[in-house]
């Protein structure tokens, strides 16, 4: 019923604690594809093309830098048939479309929540039904290394379709979508830690583009 979708790339170090993670989890896990980028970097829009060949109608892609615990994936499920929607285990919530930077609140395992919220778009990892790739893919310019988070919620939402993160209370590790973010996800090899300056002016320029193409964020009718 739900296919993995792991990354190899720069982080090859930790492919074999990924899996264990994922052959851990308290719900079945039959089909675990792998999109190895290590020796051609294809970016971060691939995995998402490597998810298209799933045989399972739920699919749940992950960070290269992302060990979720053991009730991660039962959590985004149990929490799907109460409320359809995209699940990941780090939300955004922005204050307003003006900015993108110093503009917003973190939701998840990097600021822990007891309750499922829904946010305006989600990283680290994604849980969704395999369908709806098809509404992911409904863009025109398709980058190389950053925007396939923000685009995903943007086509979903124009499908009626929102974007959450389950409970995640910091006392319950084993419901975490990232049991070492930060020790794993601030290495040498993230974008906004090797070429930061180049990440924030992508990743500025794509928030804008998204706001003007139509995305509309949780606070953007009361704070605009």
């Amino acid at each position: 019923m739900i296919s993995v979708v792991l990354t190899k790339y720069k982080r090859t170090h930790l492919f074999e604690e990924q899996v264990r993670s994922i052959e851990n989890q308290s719900v079945h896990i039959d089909e675990i594809l792998v999109c190895d980028n290590t020796s051609n970097n294809k970016g971060v829009w691939e995995r998402f093309n490597v998810a298209k060949k799933a045989k399972n109608e739920f699919v749940c892609i992950i960070d290269d830098d992302t060990i979720p615990g053991s009730l991660w994936i039962e959590n985004c499920f149990s929490e799907f048939w109460k409320q359809p929607g995209l699940y990941g285990t780090c939300g955004y919530i922005f204050n307003s479309s003006k900015q993108y930077e110093n503009n917003y609140q973190r939701i998840g395992w990097c600021e822990p929540n007891k309750k499922v919220t829904q946010v305006d778009y989600v990283v680290h990892n994604w849980f969704f039904k395999k369908e709806w790739l098809d509404f992911f893919w409904r863009v025109d310019e398709i980058p190389h290394n950053y925007g396939e988070d923000m685009n995903f919620s943007f086509q979903l939402q124009k499908e009626g379709i929102n974007t959450y993160v389950p409970p995640q209370p910091s006392s319950i590790p084993s419901l975490w979508g990232s049991l070492k973010g930060n020790e794993y996800g601030d290495d040498e090899n993230s974008l906004w830690v090797s070429n930061p300056n180049n990440f924030k002016t992508n990743m500025f320029k794509f928030f804008d583009k998204q706001i003007n193409d139509g995305w509309k964020l949780l606070n953007t009718e009361t704070l605009i």
